[in-house]
């Protein structure tokens, strides 16, 4: 039993508050400062670390061109976009302690973009440099008669402080409802007719809200995905299978847990050295059996949420921040000709019972009321375009959430050709090689060589375009 001596509070209550500090520091409190101090100054250190290894990183941009005949060919998108995503996945690494807290090493990320300015839209893809070659390999590997274009950031030119005599933005970034990453979204398998197996292209609104944007109007789209460990949030989405249908969940156990749970554990071996083996095996069969009856008992919806759940932790699965903005100028300014169209857009891949993704206004979103309306909006405005001008995993709410590739490949993939929007930049038709019969014009020194006889000599001078030194 714990027993509390209240005198000692009596003491503290007498003293000055001088003295007071002097003696909690003294009964141990510096402990607690101490903790603070190596705390701070480790995160201190760290961040600074990173910074100097984001210095060195070089990126680029590319620009995606896709023609207009492969779009319309079937099963190209998105399913060959999923393809693209898997490929990504070879730039995960694991650093070592050195890489990570000395060098400040962290891991990659690619941005997925699709841009609108003035109506004209094209598909881009920041990375780093080394990473070229895996983006266009995968981007070939599915669609061989692709252009990728590097470009400049189309993002320079933009105003970065606000209010701005010119300029107005609108700007916003989704956040999960749900807490676990392994509820899924409504992918491109949804947006199938059931009978005819058409593909409603969910990207066909956004495509068609960016065309029309007029002169000084200019819409960003953004996802950021970041390649991950797929041990630690498909074993939670396992748990949460587990706990929709009754079973047992596993809980990953600490250090602190281990030392607790020892001495029931050394009761429980002992205990099972006494029982025989023959009466223990009819209990796993039996719990084992119970297990896999409980899907039975499920309602349809619990059924088929689990089965979804199941289907998205078997894929690849990336970090993802997902961001845009909308930037005009203020007399062509509308905050309904974006906002409202592109939140709208997103929400098609929400379910009430599985994963829903909202705009976030409180923190991130270039929004406020009641007190310091401008100023707070100003500032809003500052750092949503910071964010998405740097491509930045840590602005805004927390680390994102977790998609998988199928996911992602519905809410970013090449339009179907039959979407309407004029101004997608599209290639107008395949790249292709000349035909092995093509006739072709022989330079005049192999006309002289063709007519000479075997036995004839070839001629001594050199040809008057042979090139020189």
């Amino acid at each position: 039993m714990i027993t509390i001596d209240l005198s000692y509070f009596d003491t503290l209550a007498s003293m000055s508050p001088l003295a007071i500090m002097w003696r909690l520091f003294a009964d141990g409190g510096w402990i607690i400062i101490l903790w603070v101090f190596l705390w701070g100054s480790w995160e201190i250190w760290v961040n600074w670390r990173q910074n100097l290894y984001e210095a060195k990183r070089r990126w680029i941009f590319l620009a995606i061109d896709i023609p207009r005949a492969v779009l319309d060919e079937p099963g190209q998108s998105p399913l060959a976009v999923e393809n693209i995503f898997a490929h990504l996945d070879g730039a995960h690494g694991t650093d070592t302690l050195w890489e990570k807290y000395w060098e400040g090493k962290t891991q990659d990320w690619f941005s997925l973009e699709i841009v609108s300015t003035e109506g004209y839209i094209q598909f881009v893809i920041r990375t780093r440099d080394k990473f070229r070659d895996l983006v266009e390999a995968a981007i070939y590997a599915q669609y061989p008669d692709a252009e990728i274009t590097e470009v400049i950031d189309y993002t320079k030119w933009a105003p970065g402080k606000f209010p701005n005599q010119e300029w107005e933005l609108f700007g916003t970034e989704w956040i999960k409802v749900r807490q676990e990453d392994a509820y899924p979204l409504r992918t491109y398998h949804d947006f199938e007719d059931p009978t005819t197996k058409e593909f409603k292209d969910p990207l066909a609104a956004m495509l068609e809200t960016m065309s029309k944007m007029g002169k000084g109007e200019h819409i960003w789209f953004q996802i950021l995905i970041t390649p991950i460990g797929q041990k630690e949030w498909t074993r939670k989405g396992d748990n949460l299978v587990k706990k929709l249908i009754g079973a047992k969940v596993e809980t990953k156990e600490t250090w602190l847990n281990k030392m607790v749970d020892l001495p029931g554990k050394v009761a429980d071996t002992a205990l099972t050295q006494i029982l025989s083996s023959a009466e223990e095996a009819p209990t796993k069969k039996r719990e084992e059996k119970k297990e896999a009856s409980m899907m039975q008992y499920l309602s349809p919806g619990t059924k088929t949420l689990v089965e979804a759940i199941e289907r998205k932790i078997s894929k690849i699965g990336f970090q993802t921040k997902v961001r845009m903005i909308y930037v005009a100028r203020k007399e062509v300014f509308k905050k309904t000709r974006a906002a409202h169209p592109m939140v709208g857009v997103i929400k098609q891949f929400s379910t009430m019972d599985g994963q829903s993704i909202k705009p976030e206004y409180k923190k991130v979103g270039t929004a406020a009321h009641y007190i310091l309306v401008k100023k707070r909006l100003a500032w809003k405005k500052i750092k949503i375009m910071q964010a998405y001008r740097g491509r930045s995993q840590s602005r805004g709410i927390g680390k994102g959430f977790v998609l998988n590739i199928e996911e992602l490949a519905t809410m970013w993939h090449f339009p179907a050709n039959w979407i309407k929007a004029p101004s997608v930049k599209t290639v107008e038709s395949k790249r292709g090689v000349p035909p092995i019969n093509l006739p072709f014009e022989v330079p005049s020194h192999m006309k002289a060589i063709e007519e000479m006889g075997e036995d004839e000599e070839l001629p001594k001078e050199a040809p008057p375009n042979l090139p020189v030194v």
